[in-house]
């Protein structure tokens, strides 16, 4: 196998009851997601780990790896503030060298060194030196999963509730006291009825225990026992927008800017969204929020092309992926998918704004000055090359000096040239 990073030869690491894959020269590991679950019960973690290699892949400017098993390109995705390699078909990991340390970060809230892989390896696994977690992580209390409700079809239930009552009907003017039983009954049965219109769900409840969501659009008949957990409303599976306005962030560099955002979201699993969060969009809003402070802070407001560095103006692409990404991982414990998450709005704040227009305007101005004299010197290195191969006129260095002064003041005016023609008469 072949370092996706430095392309020495990867050697087998057996450390900690764990075999990894390890570059000796450069530090980095492939570690499949079973071995990464490994670590994690090492660590004594109760909560479930994000698999790195079943995430959205980002655009970014880095180049791309290749698979050390199965040298097929590896694609990247963003993860708590860092950037890793994945493999979805080998489900396998790539993590550069002190990435493995900040995978485990957000699982871990004690006090972790960053590290080297193989220390952190070492020091926290073999001996489960790590810090008692400070409280528990929002995966740990995902009590409820959405399951199907037992349901029939509405219409069905219906039929047979009124052949009955015609059964029942002749019996009616001999035993009267059947009538009131038979209402009895037929309204408790009646209690069960739901209607639900096109993406809208009923998560339902006995006696306070979660018994499954009801989802598809048409007439249903449940236990009538069952109640909705929210029973004003119902749950809406609708690809739903959010906008929580301009907010003020301070740039990597510490300038404040104005950013505004819109998210794309739905509801996925019900159960999680009601019973894990009190409220899913106040979550999702509050999430939204911080996810976008995170990402502001990493990136300046502008960079030079040639600097290659990446920028909150000039890679909205790489931005609005990891944003997505982000947001994805804050609310997964609320059961809501993000569909999609981009800027709207990223401007300077008012009080810095002029200032930085001028600093813009001052090095849109040295940009075109530097192409322009670039220019004029190529146009006079030129013209004299084509007078002395030409043997148009000779010239002696003085001359030469006094014709270059006079082509780059021409060329390199802000207004034009106003020929003089000297007749030599007088």
């Amino acid at each position: 196998m072949k370092c996706p990073k430095c392309g020495s030869e990867l050697e087998v690491l057996n450390i900690c009851d764990l075999t990894v894959q390890y570059c000796k020269d450069c530090g980095g590991m492939w570690i499949k997601y079973p071995t990464l679950k490994k670590i994690g019960e090492m660590l004594g973690l109760k909560s479930e780990l994000i698999n790195p290699a079943e995430m959205v892949n980002i655009n970014v400017k880095e180049s791309p790896r290749e698979c050390p098993s199965c040298t097929k390109t590896m694609e990247k995705v963003y993860f708590n503030g860092i950037i890793v390699d994945k493999c979805s078909d080998c489900n396998g990991t790539w993590f550069d060298n002190g990435e493995l340390v900040k995978y485990f970060k957000l699982f871990v809230k004690g006090n972790i060194e960053i590290t080297d892989n193989k220390t952190f390896i070492t020091r926290y696994c073999k001996a489960n030196k790590l810090p008692k977690q400070e409280y528990q992580e929002l995966e740990i209390q995902s009590k409820e999963q959405e399951k199907p409700a037992f349901a029939i079809n509405g219409f069905i239930v219906l039929g047979l509730l009124i052949l009955v009552a015609i059964a029942v009907l002749p019996f009616a003017f001999i035993t009267p006291f059947i009538i009131p039983v038979v209402l009895v009954i037929a309204v408790f049965i009646v209690g069960g009825f739901r209607i639900l219109k096109p993406q809208e769900a009923l998560a339902l409840t006995i006696f306070g225990k979660y018994v499954g969501t009801l989802r598809g659009a048409g007439f249903h008949w449940v236990n009538p026992f069952s109640m909705s957990a929210t029973p004003l409303t119902t749950i809406s599976l609708k690809a739903m927008t959010l906008d929580n306005g301009k907010q003020k962030i301070n740039d990597e560099l510490g300038n404040p800017i104005e950013v505004g955002i819109i998210v794309i979201w739905e509801v996925a699993d019900t159960a999680k969204a009601i019973f894990n969060v009190d409220d899913y969009k106040t979550f999702i809003s509050a999430q939204s929020d911080s996810a976008l402070r995170n990402i502001v802070r990493m990136y300046p407001y502008d960079a030079p092309e040639e600097s290659g560095k990446s920028s909150l103006r000039g890679d909205s692409a790489e931005i609005s992926a990891k944003l997505k990404a982000e947001i994805q991982r804050n609310v997964k414990v609320a059961g809501i998918n993000v569909v999609d998450a981009k800027i709207t709005h990223l401007a300077y704040a008012p009080e810095i704004a002029i200032a930085m227009l001028q600093r813009q305007q001052a090095a849109a101005v040295i940009d075109a000055k530097k192409t322009i004299v670039e220019g004029a010197v190529g146009m006079v290195e030129m013209a004299l090359n084509r007078l002395t191969a030409n043997n148009i006129v000779q010239l002696d260095e003085l001359e030469k000096a006094k014709m270059i002064n006079n082509l780059l003041v021409t060329l390199c005016s802000n207004k034009e040239a106003q020929p003089v023609i000297k007749n030599n008469l007088h």
